[in-house]
Formats: C-alpha cells, sequence, structure tokens
C-alpha cells in the first residue's frame, strides 16, 4: 500500500512552473531566449486596486513573462517595482541535456560563464551556470542507465 501524502486527494499532477524575481526583465528575457529558446506564451502587468489589495502595497506594479523551455518546462520572469530582488539566489533550475559536453562548448562560446566543464558525478554529467540575475542553472546529462524520474519502491513494510 502507497503512504498517503497530503495533496493526494487533491490530484497533485506535476509542476506547474518556476518563478523568477528578475531586477530587469528585458536582460533576463533575453538571456533565457537566447540560452534556452525560451517561447513567451504570456505577458501581463499586474497593477490597479486589486493587485495593491492582494500586495498590500499601494502603487504595486509587477510584470510577468511566462515561457516555454524545450516544450514542456514552464519559467516565469516577475519584475516588481513593490520588492527587492533578493540577494541570495536559492532557486535552482535544472535543465536535461542529451550532450553536456557540447551544451558546455556552446555556452562558453555565446560567452555564458560555466563554473566549471562538464563533472561526473553519481548517474549523470553537469555543470552550473547563472542567470542575469545570479539564479543558479545546472545544465545535466543522465547516464544512459540512470532512471532519474521514477520513484523507487517503497520499502516493504510500508507496502
Amino acid at each position: 500500500m502507497a503512504q498517503a501524502f497530503t495533496l493526494e486527494d487533491a490530484g497533485l499532477a506535476r509542476l506547474s512552473h518556476v518563478s523568477l524575481q528578475v531586477s530587469d526583465l528585458d536582460r533576463a528575457l533575453g538571456f533565457y531566449r537566447n540560452t534556452f529558446g525560451m517561447q513567451i506564451v504570456l505577458e501581463k502587468n499586474l497593477e490597479g486596486a486589486e493587485f495593491e489589495a492582494v500586495t498590500a502595497t499601494p502603487g504595486a506594479r509587477s510584470k510577468l513573462v511566462r515561457g516555454l523551455i524545450a516544450d514542456s518546462a514552464v519559467v516565469q520572469l516577475f519584475w516588481h517595482n513593490w520588492r527587492e530582488p533578493q540577494e541570495e539566489k536559492q532557486t535552482l533550475l535544472s535543465f536535461e541535456v542529451r550532450d553536456a559536453a557540447a551544451a558546455h562548448e556552446l555556452l562558453v562560446a555565446a560567452g555564458v560563464n560555466c563554473q566549471s566543464e562538464p563533472v561526473a558525478f553519481d548517474n549523470s554529467r553537469a555543470f552550473v551556470i547563472h542567470d542575469p540575475d545570479g539564479h543558479p542553472i545546472e545544465i545535466i546529462e543522465w547516464t544512459p542507465d540512470a532512471e532519474p524520474y521514477q520513484a523507487a519502491a517503497p520499502p516493504a513494510s510500508v507496502r
């Protein structure tokens, strides 16, 4: 018997999107378009009395750009006039590639600073880059025998 979880009855399906707060929306959008081929699916200005009420901030304005990367990853870039971007970036995006060495070469040629060359660890080869606001982005190639998206079977005592 599988262990129940809090959102099971609500029909938890999959990750909807990742939102990143950026200091310069045009610069961030250029990076995600040029590096990952991000395709815009929604642009929206958020402002007015209702938004001010939601944020509890008079004069609050935000702009969001939602885009698709690799046909299924939804990344949302947010600019706000009512809160400062956090200095410490704690969100890590991870994008899978078929060839980490080729990805590294292409990124370096495009002027993107890579923290290292692809490094083999566990069941992958990976390295990290940063977007213009400092959000870390892992570029990962899984080894052919890796099964990174399958949940392990629960221990016999839980079944």
